[in-house]
Formats: C-alpha cells, sequence, structure tokens
C-alpha cells in the first residue's frame, strides 16, 4: 500500500511540473506570435508612410489608404506638427477602401 501511496505522488508531482513547463511555452509561444503579427501590421505600414513622407510633403491633414500584404486596409493620416515636422498615424480601417491610395511619392 505504501508503494502504491508513493507511485501515485511521484506522478502527480511529475504532471505538475510538466504541466508549468508547457503553460509558461505556450504563453512564451503566444507573446511571440503576438509580437510578429504587431511587426506585421501597423508598425509596417506606419514605417512606409513615414518613407513616403520622406519624398515631400503631403497636405495638412492628408487622409490615405494603404491596402497592406496582409489584405488588411489601413487608413494614414498625416498631421502637419510643425513646418519641418509632421505626425503620422497608421490604424486598421475597413471603411478606408473610399480614400485615395497612399502615392509612391509625394
Amino acid at each position: 500500500m505504501l508503494i502504491v501511496m508513493m507511485l501515485i505522488l511521484t506522478t502527480t508531482a511529475l504532471a505538475a511540473v510538466h504541466t508549468r513547463h508547457l503553460n509558461a511555452a505556450l504563453r512564451v509561444e503566444q507573446a511571440r506570435m503576438r509580437r510578429e503579427a504587431f511587426g506585421r501590421g501597423p508598425t509596417a505600414v506606419l514605417a512606409i508612410a513615414c518613407q513616403r513622407l520622406e519624398t515631400g510633403d503631403p497636405a495638412p491633414g492628408a487622409n490615405f489608404r494603404y491596402t497592406h500584404s496582409d489584405g488588411v486596409e489601413y487608413r494614414v493620416i498625416y498631421a502637419q506638427v510643425a513646418t519641418d515636422r509632421w505626425q503620422v498615424t497608421a490604424n486598421p480601417d475597413p471603411g478606408a477602401t473610399v480614400l485615395t491610395a497612399l502615392p509612391d511619392t509625394f
């Protein structure tokens, strides 16, 4: 009877340790997937919008549409803060299809 009890306790302890390791690995993988999705989405579109700003100045308050490679529509907004400073935002917006496309150069 003592041997059976020791076997059950050992098995339960090993299962608890493995569960903790599996949960930790799952959390790490979920964080990595969220980080990759963020890097592919708004961050990449914002980088493209800032790169286009280097070619010239858009009209202040201009709204453009950008379709990213994953098929999501983004609304890109340029707001002039000072004569040589711009604020650029890029947000997913399904209603941005009515806007003009983000030009290659300004």
